[in-house]
Parts: C-alpha cells; structure tokens; sequence
C-alpha cells in the first residue's frame, strides 16, 4: 500500500516533468537510491547519517514536506535494528544453554571462586585505603603549607613593588586573576564526500553537515566531539597539528567518533 508521502513524491515529479534520471543528475543523489525512495525500499538505502540527508535533499528540491517519510524510514530502521539484536540475543542464549547442558558443574565453581576473590579484594583495598588515606592527609598538609608560603611571598613582593597599596584584599584579587582559555584552531580537510559533525560541550554545533573535496576551518573549545561518516577520506588538524583519526576514533553503525578533552 503506497504511503501519502510516496504518491505525493511521485505526482509532483511527474508534474514537473522530470526523470528519475533527470532528478538524479539536477541534484546529485545516485539514482539507485531516488528508485528505492519512490519504491519505498527502505532497507536498500545506505547508512542512516547519508539516507536522512539524501532524503531532505530530495523532498526539498520537490518542495515537499519530508518529516512523513523521514518518520517513516526511522521506524523502519529501528524495527530491523531491534529484529537482528532479537535474532542475536536467542542465538546466544541457545548457545549458553546449550554449555551449561555439558558442563553442569562450571556455574557452581565460578560463583565459589567469584565470593572467594571478591572478599580477597575487599580485604586488600581495605589495607590500601588505610595506608593511602594517611599518605594523602600527610601530602595534603605539606602542598597547603607550600602554597601558604608561595602566597605570603608574592604578597610581600607585590607590597614591596608596590608601596601605596596596603589592602590585602586587593592583592588577593591581582593574584588570583583567571587565566583567559584560548579557543582550538580547527580544520577539516575533505578529499571525497564525508559527513562531518564537531560538537562544542552542551551539544553546540560548530559544524553538521555533508562535505565534499574542501576544506573548512572553525574555532571551538574543548571537550570538542568528532562524528566522521567517511574517516579515511578525512584529514583533522588541531592547531595546525594532524589528528590520528584511526587511532582514536570508535566506531559505530553509522559513522567513526572520537573526543579531544
């Protein structure tokens, strides 16, 4: 059964005379995917990061609302997602049954020797904790007394340099000035197509969209929140200084992701 959004996706092409060829050409999006749109193929379309974007690209150029189908593609995707984890999770299950049906004896003595080291390790930390608590109170006291010296030096200093200001208060507040935090000098460099998110700290977006063959620079302060949809066709420079994006980044089903504290 054709969706609202399906017939109304195909009525305004024919409308306006075009071809899927002719459509696929005007916009740039690969014409397997607009033949899978208008047939509703969900699961044929690439990763989400890469469909969502194709999708509002292509409704927008029809001048058609996409939120319909967008939702639509959303609980398509999660349905399959939830069906293949589902799918996963018996076959695991079967296989753990199927150990413990061989090895009738392995839970008991793993929960035996999990108690044992579990009081092992309390006992241990307990005698840590003791001797470091003393440690820390005695390493405490001496960095307070250090910086309670440090302190009286520098006011004494500032007086003698200073001999019209007498108010300790006023000292106190030269002194202890915040340092200004400089923003990240950023720069992404693109040779293919990739989608390219930075995040400030609070989700700010610094950059969220698709490049291609460019370049971008941007100022941002950490943590900063790198998503990548195509990393190896993606240069990231910090300061001037390359980021090893394979060494740092995880991956997930869409796209790799890293954070710079």
């Amino acid at each position: 059964m054709n969706s609202e959004w399906e017939s109304q996706l195909k009525n305004v092409r024919s409308s306006k005379g075009l071809t899927l060829e002719q459509c696929s050409d005007i916009t740039k999006i690969p014409i397997s995917f607009l033949i899978a749109l208008e047939n509703r193929d969900f699961n044929s379309l690439p990763a989400k990061i890469y469909s969502e974007f194709h999708i509002k690209k292509y409704f927008s150029f029809l001048g058609i609302n996409p939120s319909e189908c967008l939702q639509e593609y959303k609980n398509s995707i999660s349905k399959l997602n939830f069906d293949e984890k589902d799918e996963g999770k018996k076959q695991e299950e079967n296989e753990y049954f199927s150990f413990l049906m061989n090895f009738p004896y392995i839970v008991p003595s793993i929960f035996i020797m999990s108690v044992f080291s579990l009081i092992l390790i309390i006992n241990i930390q307990e005698n840590e904790n003791f001797y470091d608590e003393k440690e820390f109170l005695k390493t405490t006291e001496i960095e307070i007394k250090k910086e309670e010296v440090a302190l009286e030096s520098q006011k004494e200093k500032f007086s003698l340099e200073n001999p019209s200001i007498f108010n300790l208060e006023e000292i106190d507040n030269v002194l202890e000035k915040p340092i200004k935090i400089e923003p990240e000098r950023i720069k992404i460099v693109v040779s293919e197509e990739s989608w390219i998110i930075i995040e400030e700290e609070n989700d700010k977006n610094l950059i969220y969209e698709l490049m291609q063959n460019e370049e971008r620079e941007v100022l941002g302060y950490r943590p900063l929140i790198f998503k990548i949809g195509n990393p190896e066709a993606t240069k990231i420079f910090i300061n001037n200084k390359i980021i090893n994006i394979s060494r740092i980044s995880k991956k997930d089903a869409n796209y790799s992701y890293f954070e710079i504290k």
